[in-house]
């Protein structure tokens, strides 16, 4: 008898188990998770100009040059497209009342990089041709097309002179060129400085000539940009660019 309530009592205390359908539980709710604005990194501007081809470019740009003008013939053969004819003066006198003028053909054009904005002044050489571009208040830029491309040199208009400070080469295949600027007070005060005459002699040998002339980078300066109006090589402009850079550095 003992054993049977003993028993009992065992299956009386067992815990009872209720099916989660039959139970009335309150719905789950999510906690809600507070958002945090993730800072946003700034992607920093750059300023640059964008490339054309120097035949489109041409087409819109020629007719702010008296020096050069555009030859437009039909040619069996040649893809108009792609070749760029132009009648540049030669300054040998007139044909027939008109100055006399040279015919310089530029093949594949098409391909040929220039900047993207208008020009001031176009000169043609043998080797290749330059644009000047006004760009800002005191910054102007020459472009240098040549075979491999277009090479920039960006200059501070300082004195109503072209003081070039950076040479940035442009391949065919880019699309723009990154404007570099640099401070025209620094610029100014290097020109006050005395010039360093035997180092000049040895960037630019020519100079030896006129030595006695100069004293100060800026009249070393006004002497290579003087002499640089009178040579009409590509190669030897770029050269006395990077001897006034080096001079400033």
């Amino acid at each position: 008898m003992e054993n049977t309530n003993l028993s009992e009592m065992i299956r009386d205390d067992q815990p009872q188990v209720f099916e989660e359908s039959n139970l009335d539980l309150p719905t789950e709710v999510a906690p809600i998770e507070e958002s945090v604005d993730e800072p946003v990194e700034e992607v920093p501007q750059v300023e640059a100009i964008p490339i054309a081809p120097l035949n489109i470019w041409f087409e819109a740009n020629s007719a702010a040059f008296d020096n050069v003008s555009q030859v437009k013939v039909a040619i069996r053969g040649v893809d108009p497209n792609k070749t760029l004819i132009m009648a540049v003066m030669d300054g040998q006198g007139e044909v027939d009342g008109n100055p006399s003028r040279d015919l310089q053909v530029f093949k594949n054009a098409d391909a040929q990089p220039v900047l993207a904005i208008p020009a001031s002044e176009m000169q043609i050489y043998n080797n290749g041709f330059r644009l000047i571009y006004p760009y800002a208040d005191n910054i102007a830029i020459k472009g240098y097309g040549v075979r491999t491309g277009l090479i920039c040199v960006f200059c501070n208009i300082i004195a109503g002179q072209m003081v070039p400070y950076k040479v940035v080469k442009v391949k065919k295949k880019d699309s723009v060129v990154e404007v570099v600027r640099t401070s025209a007070e620094e610029v100014s005060d290097k020109l006050a400085q005395q010039a360093d005459l035997e180092a000049l002699q040895l960037l630019y040998k020519q100079s030896s000539k006129a030595i006695s002339e100069m004293t100060t980078n800026s009249s070393v300066v006004s002497w290579l940009l003087t002499r640089q109006s009178e040579v009409t090589d590509i190669n030897h402009h770029l050269q006395i660019d990077n001897v006034i850079i080096d001079i400033l550095s």
